[in-house]
């Protein structure tokens, strides 16, 4: 926003001045036409000897002007290059982790609670043992899966965890890979959310989208 609001201010002023200079070159060209009583398309050029001095030494001079705008422009479009990558980094990212919360909501809450503190799965019964008794089943707490996982990456315990399921528990896969309702986009939005909630409040790199997916 920084760079667009000074690329403006140094543009507004030279749009001004161009088209104040093509203005009065039509005037001028129309004065002269009717003066003269001919058409500008029938008038006859500039002579060598005008060429080669007053148009010469005209168009060198906003060729000049030209020059210096691009000189100074350039330079201070570089400087705040790195500024404006790190802010629209950080807007997609709090884009991400907004898509993320959303998702969670529509999903998650369910099981893990709207505050994704834990929550229980009423009466589960465990797939593939007809002999087992429906159950409660305690969903875990999903802002310390770093206390669960200290030895790993909480962004690739998360993304495996949703993509995959876990099978034996209530967690489904939720992953399309796996025939699950989520894309990668869905899934790495989520999980970036997780990460920022974290109890620890410990600063964790963000996962990024690729289309072949996992935390990157």
């Amino acid at each position: 926003m920084q760079t667009r609001t000074l690329v403006l201010i140094i543009l507004l002023p030279v749009t001004i001045l161009v088209l104040a200079g093509v203005v009065y070159l039509v005037y001028s060209a129309r004065q002269k036409a009717q003066s003269a009583g001919i058409p500008p398309s029938r008038r006859p050029g500039p002579t060598d000897e005008a060429l080669e001095g007053p148009v010469l030494e005209r168009y060198q001079a906003w060729g000049l002007v030209l020059t210096a705008f691009l000189a100074l422009l350039l330079p201070a479009l570089y400087l705040r290059e790195p500024a404006r990558q790190a802010a629209a980094a950080e807007h997609e990212l709090e884009k991400s982790r907004e898509q993320g919360e959303h998702t969670f909501e529509q999903f998650c809450a369910r099981c893990h609670g709207p505050d994704a503190k834990g929550g229980v799965v009423k009466r589960f019964k465990q797939p593939g043992n007809p002999d087992a008794e429906p159950a409660d089943y305690p969903a875990p707490n999903l802002t310390e899966i770093y206390q669960r996982h200290p030895d790993q990456r909480v962004a690739q315990v998360a993304w495996d965890t949703i993509q995959k399921g876990r099978p034996g528990t209530p967690m489904p896969a939720w992953g399309v890979r796996s025939n699950g309702p989520m894309n990668d986009q869905q899934i790495t939005d989520l999980v970036n959310w997780l990460i920022s909630i974290q109890a620890d409040q410990k600063p964790r790199d963000p996962l990024k989208f690729e289309a072949k997916g996992g935390a990157k």
